[in-house]
């Protein structure tokens, strides 16, 4: 499967996965491989028929780096390879703001921001950004530091090398590894943990697997968002869905819940409950 042209770029962690799920739901070897395939599209590759060249789109960052507004644009410009990230860009004045305001924990503000001005009230140290797609590309008009730790973790290494690229050109503290985050735990310790528009693919795969994630995390902060259309621009009745899923997947979790008031984009802020007080003798 990985020497196939449409795969090879995938994580291996993710096609063994993935093969190990869906190859024995068939009896014959080419239905398998057939339904394997299937099933990669619909969780990684439907979503990047916009992405090309992704190598002369990280030399394109390098060779802009320290000139901001240069990367600002290419950025923008370079967001319409990912449908998610896509989808943000008729809204992007709207919706930056409001994840800013989230990963700092700060209140809601209707408009615009700076990219300039830096918000200070809980910056973060480090930040996890899981099924990244181009998300880190978002960073300039997050308002964090460079010093901040910005690490994007994505099963499809042609994104990763782009991020990896604007980490770099950006002078951001932190990394893209491909990383199979349904099948690889992730243990580490963050500020705050993006899963934007990442649950549905996760449990495309296997119900269940947002929900250990969200166990596992060793974070104060986690944001998480749902489309509200399909990859075609059909609204199916997806946000009363998502939303019905969310408290499902939620429910009996130590996370405080606050629903985000994003554009065209479904999203909440998890908050971590403090752990009850002791009971004094």
């Amino acid at each position: 499967m990985l020497a196939a042209r449409h795969f090879r770029h995938l994580s291996p962690v993710l096609v063994a996965r993935v093969t190990t799920i869906e190859a024995p739901k068939v009896r014959r070897h080419n239905e398998a491989v057939a339904r394997v395939k299937r099933k990669l599209h619909q969780i990684a590759n439907a979503y990047t028929p916009a992405l090309h060249a992704p190598r002369d789109a990280a030399d394109a960052l390098r060779s802009a780096a320290g000139d901001e507004d240069a990367l600002r644009t290419l950025a923008i410009s370079l967001m319409y390879g990912h449908a998610s990230t896509a989808e943000r860009l008729p809204v992007h004045d709207l919706i930056t703001p409001r994840l800013r305001e989230a990963i700092h924990g700060t209140s809601g503000s209707d408009g615009p921001i700076n990219p300039g001005e830096r918000v200070d009230a809980e910056t973060p140290a480090r930040i996890l950004d899981l099924a990244c797609g181009l998300n880190p590309l978002m960073i300039p008009w997050l308002g964090l530091p460079r010093t901040c730790r910005y690490d994007a973790y994505d099963a499809d290494s042609r994104l990763v090398s782009i991020v990896q690229a604007f980490l770099e050109a950006w002078g951001q503290a932190g990394s893209a590894t491909v990383r199979d985050i349904g099948g690889q735990d992730t243990t580490e310790t963050a500020d705050v943990v993006l899963l934007l528009k990442a649950v549905p693919c996760l449990e495309q795969v296997r119900v269940g697997t947002s929900r250990r994630i969200l166990e596992t995390l060793n974070a104060n902060r986690v944001i998480v968002t749902y489309p509200v259309q399909s990859l075609g621009g059909n609204d199916r009745g997806m946000r009363a869905t998502y939303r019905q899923a969310f408290d499902n997947l939620v429910a009996g979790l130590p996370w405080h819940v606050a629903e985000l008031r994003l554009p065209d984009e479904l999203g909440y802020l998890l908050t971590r409950k403090a752990p009850p007080a002791p009971v004094s003798q």
